[in-house]
């Protein structure tokens, strides 16, 4: 009876221990399977873990662009698995001669507490901070990457959740006097983005530039380089973002102050100050799939609405989703063709003298051509089962 019951407590013994070892075993083998079903995305928060080398142990962020920083490699793991992401760092660590036979656990974490930074900033998104993480503005900026071209130092955002009415507003540029300003968790920091204008024709250094608010026509030509010795400053053209136009004279002088009848025209953002050459009249080409292909000579910039009307409109067959822009230094674009410039909440696409509008054919089914495969699809079928019987 005593060995009886030492063969029971043996037989329980080893059956806890087999227990054990096939919920090991389970564990084991549904990692990967969990791997391979989550797919990592953009805002997560992985946790990268290095066995036996802990200063390779990391937390990175998935970046708008789907891709992560670490330790001086820029890897693209949006969309991927669990399991192809542990094999990326692997072979990462390995080319780089870091570690020489790492094994890599890579896990999503999830992060409920986090600052949000958006606008000018660099990398825009929501980064995971403690609750006693004791962070400062400049910091959490930084973790966006940083103020992009267009940022407005002047003008930093923070809304605070305990108070989502107050906005509180900060000056981060760099002759102000440094000031720590702490950003607790899920505030939401902006930085205001600048204005932008663009001067493009007969002046020095054309282009784009970034404004506060509005710039007089003087003070946009000055920040151009000024005009150029071809320049016809008696019909500049300005075109509102809406695609409205309107022409205006200015003295070759511009730069000076002179009273004027009425208020001063500006640029707001978004507009576009073009100078037109005072000896020739330049042509914009329509081509492709439009009733009247040809160079139409105009003394400024055309909408694409407008560049298709002088050259008679789409054909039956034109594609008029987009077009095909060819600018005069090489380029080519592929831009969607809106006709109502006003129910588009971007700016307007424009045409410049010695741009090239094509126009190209939309794609058409050929019934014929189906027909003809359908019918010989069917043929070989019915060939088939003619000799099986």
């Amino acid at each position: 009876m005593i060995y009886f019951l030492r063969r029971l407590h043996v037989s329980r013994f080893t059956c806890r221990c087999l227990q054990a070892h096939a919920i090991l075993l389970f564990l084991i083998a549904t990692t990967p399977l969990f791997g391979d079903v989550y797919r990592i995305k953009k805002g997560d928060t992985l946790l990268i873990s290095v066995i036996g080398q802990p200063e390779y142990t990391h937390s990175a962020q998935v970046r708008e662009d789907g891709r992560i920083s670490y330790f001086g490699g820029d890897l693209d793991v949006a969309r991927r698995t669990v399991e192809t992401v542990n094999q990326q760092i692997r072979e990462f660590l390995v080319s780089e001669s870091l570690v020489r036979n790492p094994v890599v656990m890579v896990s999503p974490v999830l992060q409920e507490n986090g600052v949000f930074v958006g606008g000018a900033v660099k990398l825009p998104g929501r980064y995971p901070i403690s609750p006693e993480t004791d962070i400062g503005l400049y910091r959490a900026i930084a973790l966006a990457g940083g103020m992009a071209e267009n940022a407005d130092h002047q003008v930093v955002q923070l809304i605070r959740t305990d108070v989502p009415d107050t906005v509180e507003t900060y000056d981060l540029s760099p002759t102000h006097p440094y000031r720590y300003i702490r950003v607790n968790v899920n505030d939401l920091v902006f930085v205001m983005p600048l204005s932008v204008v663009e001067v493009q024709g007969q002046v020095q250094t054309p282009g784009k530039f970034f404004i506060r608010n509005q710039i007089s026509i003087e003070e946009a030509l000055a920040r151009a380089g000024g005009p150029t010795q071809e320049a016809d400053l008696t019909a500049l053209v300005k075109v509102e973002m809406n695609g409205n136009l309107s022409e205006f004279n200015r003295s070759e002088q511009f730069w000076r102050s002179t009273p004027k009848v009425g208020a001063s025209p500006s640029l707001s953002n978004g507009d576009v100050l073009f100078v037109p050459n005072v000896f020739k009249v330049e042509p914009i080409y329509v081509t492709g799939y439009v009733r009247t292909p040809g160079a139409q000579r105009v003394r400024g910039p055309l909408s694409l609405s407008q560049a298709v009307a002088l050259g008679g409109g789409f054909e039956a067959s034109a594609n008029r989703e987009e077009v095909l822009i060819h600018h005069r230094d090489g380029t080519t674009v592929e831009v969607p063709f809106r006709p109502d410039p006003a129910d588009s909440a971007t700016q307007q696409v424009l045409l410049y003298p010695g741009d090239i509008l094509e126009v190209q054919k939309k794609f058409q089914v050929n019934w014929s051509l189906v027909s003809t495969l359908g019918y010989i699809i069917i043929g070989g079928i019915s060939l088939i089962v003619s000799l099986t019987k």
